[in-house]
C-alpha cells in the first residue's frame, strides 16, 4: 500500500508542478501556488479519511510544517 501511494503521490506532484509552470505564465504566481496548496490540503484531507490510521498531534504538526515549507519552495519556484 505505500510503495501505490507514493507513486501517487508522485504522479499528483509531476502533474502540478508542470500545470503550474504553465499557469504562473498566465496568472500570478501567488495565486497559482495558493490554490496549489489548497488543492493539495484538500486531496491529503480526502486520503486522510479513506486511509485507516492513528493520528498524533506530533504527526498533523509536521504536517503542517511540511505544507509551510512546501508552499514557501513553491512560491519561489513559480516566481522563478
Amino acid at each position: 500500500m505505500g510503495a501505490l501511494l507514493a507513486l501517487a503521490s508522485a504522479v499528483c506532484y509531476g502533474i502540478v508542478d508542470f500545470a503550474g509552470g504553465l499557469l504562473s505564465r498566465h496568472i500570478r504566481h501567488a495565486a497559482v501556488t495558493f490554490f496549489g496548496q489548497v488543492g493539495g490540503l484538500l486531496l491529503a484531507c480526502a486520503a486522510a479519511l479513506l486511509m485507516p490510521a492513528a493520528v498524533d498531534s506530533t504527526d498533523l504538526l509536521w504536517g503542517a510544517l511540511s505544507g509551510v515549507g512546501s508552499g514557501v519552495a513553491m512560491r519561489f519556484l513559480t516566481a522563478g
